[in-house]
């Protein structure tokens, strides 16, 4: 196991050291530099978040954040580097699920599969607070199947100060944990379990109670910039938002992990007859994973599915994870082969191909759970070394998330100026890139058919377009 731990920890390491120099990518820019600036330059002197940047969530990530830039200097590299002990812990607890599902010999096939997952591995080489709810739920499960209590309580206190979407994860993980045995839990049996999650529950309820106390909120307030976001939908908007909720568990190539699953169900059950072939010794019984999924999707969906905006793919990351060790334990246990595995092998490379999925101009996508957004970070800094060379301010360049506001908090880099906010009818000049989910189609309608495209780049699936403004004779440089 220690040779397979390595491997994968090598690899985390390279990616990792390959995007030490990447900045602040999307709502990142929010969860880790915002607020870890906020602790960084206050000193740590309160945990509640000024209003403009403050979310809801409980603020541990942005404090561990400012925390590393206070010992190691705040760089960039120090901000990615921060991010290897919960990789490599998410590696680590792979493989030990891996061996507790599919044996010692195919224990590694859960974390290749989950690392060439698009969502993991678009959230790998952020720095985000995800790849920390990975970390503390995959200890969780591990902890639960090999009856490891305490290790349970520190990874649902992990999940509890993350953010309120570990909270809800850590309520499927407890309802898992008493359920969990097939048969109706007696009163004293179900207590003992719930008392690995009180610490966990306690200290996210007491931080609830003191941020609403201090704040008057919970969740989100009314004039918060992600408000839009939790707005109530009617009926037309809740079916809307289960179609894209199906394109969801679909997207980025997870169709052909669905197509697994259906296909090794119905050859295991109708075929084999539910015969025990290829079983692993020991492992927890089969039900327990579309248990588990049922329990997390009604723990976190709902609520998602009641707002505007709150169906982003890195939400669903636990489920997309449960989704490939499903698929991977039915694969194996048709054992129609025992010397080749070639459908996991399929499985893997048609999940792996969701990262060169990239939809058109019109279509807005997760451009932070897919590794096709890295050119993303060649083209933009090819755009700055362009303004700076023509001398274009970039308080002249109008563009959308998630690029607004001062490059320091992009960059690290002490730059105040930044671009500002899409006005079509006023910016001199336009940034515009297909990861930029903001852009409505009639301003990329007259964006191209109006205005005069001064430098263009593309590489990927990524282009990037500066605009010129033809209409503003004031924008002559």
């Amino acid at each position: 196991m220690i040779r397979k731990v390595l491997f994968f920890w090598g690899i985390l390491l390279v990616i990792t050291i390959a995007s030490l120099h990447n900045p602040f990518f999307w709502d990142t820019v929010q969860l880790a530099s915002k607020h870890g600036h906020f602790f960084y330059e206050t000193g740590f002197q309160s945990v509640i978040l000024p209003t403009e940047i403050d979310s809801g969530h409980p603020p541990l990530f942005g404090i561990y954040v400012a925390a590393v830039w206070l010992a190691f200097g705040k760089t960039l590299a120090a901000s990615h580097l921060s991010m290897l002990p919960f990789l490599f812990g998410i590696a680590f607890f792979l493989i030990k699920i891996g061996r507790i599902w599919l044996g010692e010999k195919r224990a590694d096939w859960l974390p290749l599969l989950c690392f060439v997952d698009p969502v993991l591995l678009g959230q790998s080489i952020l720095v985000s607070p995800d790849v920390v709810l990975v970390c503390f739920f995959l200890m969780a499960l591990w902890a639960i199947w090999e009856q490891k209590p305490r290790w349970l309580t520190v990874a649902v206190i992990g999940l509890g100060l993350i953010s309120t979407r570990g909270m809800m994860v850590s309520l499927a993980l407890c309802l898992f944990t008493v359920f969990a045995e097939g048969k109706k839990p007696s009163l004293g049996s179900a207590l003992k379990k719930i008392l690995h999650f009180l610490p966990g529950g306690l200290l996210a309820a007491a931080y609830i109670a003191y941020h609403y106390q201090q704040t008057g909120w919970i969740g989100y307030h009314a004039e918060s910039a992600w408000a839009p976001s939790f707005q109530r939908v009617d009926f037309q908007g809740f079916a809307r938002n289960i179609a894209v909720l199906g394109w969801r568990l679909l997207d980025f190539g997870r169709v052909f992990v669905w197509a697994a699953i259906a296909l090794s169900a119905w050859f295991f059950f109708v075929k084999q007859r539910g015969k025990t072939t290829g079983w692993v010794a020991n492992s927890p019984p089969l039900w327990q994973l579309p248990l588990l999924l049922v329990l997390l999707f009604l723990a976190t969906v709902p609520l998602q599915l009641m707002h505007k905006g709150l169906l982003a793919h890195r939400y669903l990351l636990p489920i997309f994870l449960l989704l490939n060790l499903w698929a991977l334990v039915l694969l194996f246990r048709i054992n129609l082969s025992s010397r080749v595995s070639v459908l996991p092998m399929l499985v893997g490379l048609g999940l792996a191909s969701g990262n060169l999925w990239v939809y058109p101009r019109k279509v807005s996508m997760g451009w932070d759970s897919t590794f096709a957004h890295v050119p993303w970070y060649g083209l933009q800094r090819k755009a700055l070394a362009f303004l700076t060379k023509n001398e274009i301010p970039l308080s002249q360049v109008g563009s959308t998330f998630p690029v607004l506001g001062p490059r320091e908090l992009y960059e690290l880099n002490g730059v105040q100026e930044g671009f500002t906010e899409l006005d079509l009818s006023q910016n001199c000049y336009v940034l515009y890139s297909n990861i930029m989910n903001d852009f409505t189609d009639a301003a990329i309608d007259d964006l191209f058919q109006n205005w005069l495209p001064i430098f263009e780049q593309k590489s990927g699936g990524v282009e990037l377009v500066l605009f010129k403004n033809p209409k503003t004779g004031r924008c002559e440089n």
